[in-house]
């Protein structure tokens, strides 16, 4: 039984089938033409502006992509010939059948890109550390590869051992790195709202694992390969001769190159997670144009279940006089939705500036359906006017609250109290509408929005969202609601019942995404930076302890050997802090779609981060510095 009425099971789907869509997971399938039957959608299949059907078909051999596009071109253009009246000027194309259609493909794509390059550079900076490491390994065996290659290795055979053994190291990287990701996959998922349709899985499958192993494996061989051919290149001779090898900077060139690298990717990041978690900060504090706390939303529907208007009605009137006799209750309302969710419902007007004009010339707005004390419930002042009363929701009542960016818009220097609006209700039709009040203009598709214009209208249709208001705890609330709306009628039961603050993490996903994983990231790249450069430091000054013997025994001062270690690591930071700024001046243009309240190039952001590396480094490079000003003359003199 569906929705009241019966139905017969003819198949069962094999298992682990799923539909065509990622994300959603049917329970059933049903034909296209018993729709309007399931949902109680009159009118649902022969709505010309409905967008909700894919179609999917199996192309014969013989086709191609191609002209089954302009086949589809051709059917959407004899459509527009014989039904003028729709004024669609759509056009409709053919794409290959995926997980993801490819009208949303680019927002995933997105989404997805912006995720592999962020940690994609965390990866170069930890392969540019093990790099660096190789190298100072390296250049520790010259001794041992000098005695290798004298007993008959050849350069082959060296580099052949180097690239093994980096190639292992990331190997057993990679595998920790696969038991992580399995530890993490279900935080990530955590970060979806409750409220979002969609049944994400993160598998760790075969392809993940050939994916990680070839990366692994790549970067062990890429990175690995300077060590290599440094361990292949030494001078057998000499080295054998003596074991004493001091390094000047020619020698450290390398290493240095790759420091430099570490500190220019690990600005760009710090600098956008340091823009996208002040941007989530922004966006919790935006105010929606409505007050989120002590209220609570249930979704209904009863029409569903077949109910007549006239039952539908009394359901609504006498839910409504259940809940406002609840405990701490103060104001209790309906909406056809909610703002900022998924749903919209858009018409237009008759521009009053130009009261010749037609429907191609009118304006476009929204509409939010909305039934008495709703402005009270959700927190929403009445700036002029008043509010809705019940007898108003009828059909053909005729009058209408707008926002006040419709009011400026309509009457710049007057009151819209009184006027009256031309609809376009359908192709070919206007209606007349009294503006009988004006509220705020709040926030309605996303947080970021400029203003939008709105109208909000009194006739209500069966599905409705049931919004309560309460001076106690919204999760009391939550069950009484629950158990009223049983009472009332058992047959129907409310979706996405939820506090007004779990359903803000719908319109706070971006930003709190985004702010989460480039603000983990940007921690990651700032702790592998620190540990690189605080171990080129440390390696530098162990192998110039012999150095730095001879020019304190010459009298350089402790505080000479300090400025001598940390001016290097600083000039180093300096150099690729220089890189880094120049980076994420054009990265962080790439993010702005998802800032709220703050510039891409915000100057306090690219002077803090720039503030905060140089503190870092100046305390990485301190402890060996500070080390090095202990060393004893006359151990280092004889140091090798």
């Amino acid at each position: 039984m569906l929705n009241g009425a019966n139905y017969s099971v003819i198949g069962v789907a094999p298992a682990g089938f799923t539909g065509l869509l990622v994300g959603f997971e049917p329970d059933f399938w049903a034909p296209t033409t018993i729709v309007e039957q399931i949902t109680r959608d009159k009118g649902r299949l022969s709505n010309w502006h409905g967008h909700w059907l894919i179609a999917i078909g199996r192309l014969k051999t013989e086709a191609s992509t191609s002209g089954a596009r302009a086949e589809a071109s051709v059917l959407e253009h004899q459509i527009e010939t014989h039904h003028p009246d729709l004024k669609r000027n759509l056009d409709a194309t053919v794409f290959p059948a995926t997980l993801i259609p490819a009208p949303y493909r680019v927002y995933v794509s997105a989404f997805t890109a912006l995720l592999m390059a962020v940690f994609g550079f965390v990866l170069l900076i930890a392969c540019a550390n093990v790099a660096s490491f190789l190298l100072a390994r390296a250049t520790g065996r010259t001794r041992e590869m000098a005695v290798r290659t004298a007993l008959g290795a050849g350069r082959g055979r060296v580099i052949q051992q180097m690239l093994v053994e980096s190639a292992l190291l990331s190997g057993i990287a990679g595998f920790l790195g696969l038991i992580l990701a399995y530890w993490a996959a279900p935080l990530l998922l955590a970060l979806k709202p409750a409220s979002l349709p969609l049944t994400l899985r993160l598998p760790i499958d075969w392809r993940v694992l050939v994916f990680t192993m070839i990366v692994s494996l790549a970067c062990g061989v890429a990175f690995g390969l300077a060590p290599a051919l440094r361990s292949a290149s030494v001078p057998v001779a000499s080295n054998l001769k003596d074991e004493t090898q001091p390094a000047g900077f020619r020698r450290s060139r390398l290493r240095s190159l790759l420091m430099t690298g570490e500190i220019a990717t690990c600005t760009v990041l710090l600098i956008c997670a340091t823009l996208c978690v002040r941007s989530l900060r922004n966006a919790s504090s935006i105010n929606p144009g409505f007050n989120t706390q002590h209220v609570i939303a249930a979704t209904l529907n009863p029409g569903s279940l077949g109910y007549s208007e006239a039952q539908v009605r009394n359901f609504y009137e006498q839910l409504s006089k259940h809940v406002r006799t609840l405990p701490g209750v103060t104001a209790a309302s309906f909406t056809d939705h909610l703002p900022l969710g998924p749903a919209r419902e858009q018409t237009a007007i008759l521009d009053p500036m130009r009261p010749e004009s037609g429907e191609n010339d009118a304006i476009s707005i929204d509409i939010l359906r909305v039934a008495p004390d709703y402005f009270q419930t959700m927190g929403i002042s009445l700036l002029r006017g008043r509010d809705f009363v019940s007898s108003e929701g009828a059909e053909g009542s005729g009058v209408a609250i707008i926002n006040e960016a419709l009011a400026k818009r309509l009457r710049k220097n007057q009151d819209p109290v009184g006027q009256r609006m031309t609809f376009f209700a359908r192709p070919g039709e206007k209606s007349s509408t009294e503006v009988i009040g004006v509220v705020p203009t709040g926030k309605y598709r996303t947080l970021g929005e400029d203003p939008v214009l709105v109208a909000y209208l009194p006739q209500l249709r069966a599905r409705r969202t049931l919004v309560v208001r309460t001076t106690g705890e919204t999760t009391t609330l939550l069950d009484n609601v629950r158990r009223e709306i049983h009472s009332v009628d058992p047959n129907i039961a409310a979706t996405d019942l939820e506090t007004m603050q779990q359903y803000m993490t719908l319109p706070l996903f971006p930003a709190r995404t985004t702010g989460l994983l480039l603000g983990v990231s940007g921690f990651l790249a700032l702790a592998l930076t620190t540990i690189g450069l605080f171990g080129v430091i440390s390696y530098i000054v162990s192998q110039r302890t012999h150095e730095i013997g001879v020019r304190m025994a010459l009298g350089a001062r402790p505080r000479d050997v300090l400025k001598f270690v940390v001016g290097h690591g600083l000039f180093l930071t300096a150099t690729g802090l220089a890189v880094g700024l120049v980076g994420a001046f054009g990265g962080a243009h790439l993010l702005s779609s998802l800032l709220y309240g703050i510039s891409p190039t915000d100057p306090g952001t690219f002077a803090g981060v720039a503030l905060l590396l140089c503190t870092v480094a100046l305390l990485a490079c301190y402890v060996p510095a500070r080390r090095a000003t202990h060393v004893d003359p006359t151990v280092a003199l004889r140091y090798e």
